[in-house]
């Protein structure tokens, strides 16, 4: 049983690690401790990233040190956002795929281990083969519906005692019909997605038009549940065993910061606290036997449920059987408690190597809120510089490197996943990430308090942005 993180280090290290993901900070607990030798995203690292975290960028000693051993470890980065000049919503298969053609040979010969964040495609496989690259992967797991399809994910977890929201699987969109079923706001769902995608807020049936053009039914719709949004992290061990990490409240509806209905717009660790004890343990309750009957079917690694809390109730929105966009932000936590993050957790437990220890789940100052871009497509004249960053006089003012939470003191900021002079912007990406340990909202997570509105008026007065013309 590994149960430090220089052994998981260690074990990770054996076979040089590749991670294909929509964006390198998801793989920060990764590339912190030099697990990664390539990554392959959709958007390009942080400027900095590469000299911190590529070959010899790690300080030398051990984990319980503060440092990592030294040696040539660290990370190439490949991203398609860099050559492409635009950030839009390029899929992830898509993008890594794009990427992967443009290596060409210099991957020949390779021999690789796949740490992922998400599954392997089919075409990445066929991919790196063309490439002449070897990649080792986990073990196949087996085959279950409900991590993928969310109509067949919510019947699934009624039937092992979760409390759901009231819900129709529905092959056609009848406002008259759904408003009568369900109230005047309700929410439908396509079957699959992720990160919001898919998922659409309807009040009239001009909110139900733009769903029917994309398509995707039958979809699932559901009542439409008011409260905090509640993310809890499991880890479903190889040997079967279950642990509940720590909650974060997920942050939603934030007027301001450019969100649209269900977009991740990020997370406050420190928020729990401040809710309802009991339905917060009712959650932790439902998380933990939902994580012993996915143990049964044969699930392994980390996945996240998505609670929403109304007085001293736990209603489940959904499972994401996978690593989370706040899986990062809890390895920056543990990383600072010495403990063995739980993304590195995740990959081993994927290979089927048992860790051990309890994780804390006691709440923490830790906190990211993505401001996205809310206007017409337009190219960025100018953009405020990544890393740590202290408001002051209204203005942010440039402290030094800054990569996450870990360079983040109490009263600053790191500014991450920045757009840089002349990308093409599309509506609803990401303009940054801005990453605290105070909080910026309010305990629900709905809405900015005084010093996140400050934070997120300097942000938007650090860009200069140009329309882009608009083809004939």
């Amino acid at each position: 049983m590994i149960t430090s993180c220089d052994e998981a280090v260690a074990r990770l290290r054996a076979v040089p690690g590749l991670s294909c993901c929509a964006r390198p900070l998801f793989m920060l607990p990764l590339l912190r401790t030099g697990c990664l030798a390539a990554v392959l995203s959709v958007e390009g690292a942080d400027a900095g990233w590469a000299g911190e975290f590529g070959p010899g960028g790690f300080e030398s000693g051990g984990f319980e040190s503060g440092g990592f051993e030294s040696g040539g470890y660290g990370a190439e980065f490949h991203a398609l956002e860099p050559a492409s000049r635009v950030r839009d919503d390029t899929s992830l298969g898509a993008g890594v795929h794009e990427v992967l053609r443009r290596l060409g040979g210099a991957w020949r010969g390779r021999e690789l281990a796949l740490l992922p964040y998400t599954g392997m495609k089919p075409e990445w496989r066929t991919a790196l083969e063309a490439l002449g690259t070897r990649v080792a992967e986990p073990p196949v797991r087996p085959a279950l519906p409900v991590l993928g399809d969310k109509r067949i994910q919510r019947a699934w977890l009624r039937s092992v005692g979760a409390t759901t929201p009231p819900d129709a699987v529905v092959p056609c969109l009848d406002h008259r019909e759904l408003r009568r079923r369900f109230g005047d706001r309700y929410v439908v769902q396509a079957p699959m997605g992720s990160s919001g995608r898919g998922t659409h807020l309807v009040t009239g049936e001009d909110d139900l038009h733009p769903i029917r053009h994309v398509g995707g039914g039958p979809w699932l719709v559901s009542g439409y549940v008011e409260g905090p949004a509640v993310n809890l992290h499991v880890l479903v061990s190889a040997d079967s065993t279950v642990r509940v990490l720590r909650p974060s409240v997920q942050l939603t509806r934030v007027e301001g910061i450019g969100a649209p209905f269900g977009a991740y717009s990020g997370c406050d660790f420190a928020a729990p606290a401040l809710l309802a004890p009991l339905a917060l343990a009712r959650a932790e309750g439902a998380a933990r036997r939902i994580g012993e009957a996915l143990a049964a079917l044969g699930y392994r690694g980390l996945f996240g449920a998505d609670f929403v809390l109304e007085g001293e109730e736990a209603t489940l929105l959904e499972l994401n059987c996978r690593m989370q966009g706040s899986t990062w932000l809890l390895g920056e936590l543990e990383l600072a408690e010495h403990a063995l993050p739980s993304a590195l957790r995740h990959m081993l437990e994927l290979y089927g190597q048992v860790t051990g220890g309890e994780a804390r789940t006691d709440a923490a100052g830790a906190v990211q809120l993505v401001v996205r871009h809310d206007g017409a497509p337009a190219r960025v004249a100018a953009a405020p510089g990544g890393g740590l960053h202290r408001l002051k006089d209204g203005q942010l003012q440039y402290c030094g490197a800054g990569f996450g939470l870990l360079e983040c003191g109490p009263d600053d900021c790191v500014l991450l996943q920045l757009p840089s002079p002349g990308m093409v912007l599309h509506p609803g990406v990401p303009l940054a990430r801005i990453v605290a340990r105070h909080p910026l909202t309010t305990p629900d997570g709905t809405a900015l308090t005084a010093a996140g509105q400050s934070l997120v008026d300097a942000l938007r007065a650090g860009f200069t942005l140009e329309p882009v013309p608009l083809p004939c």
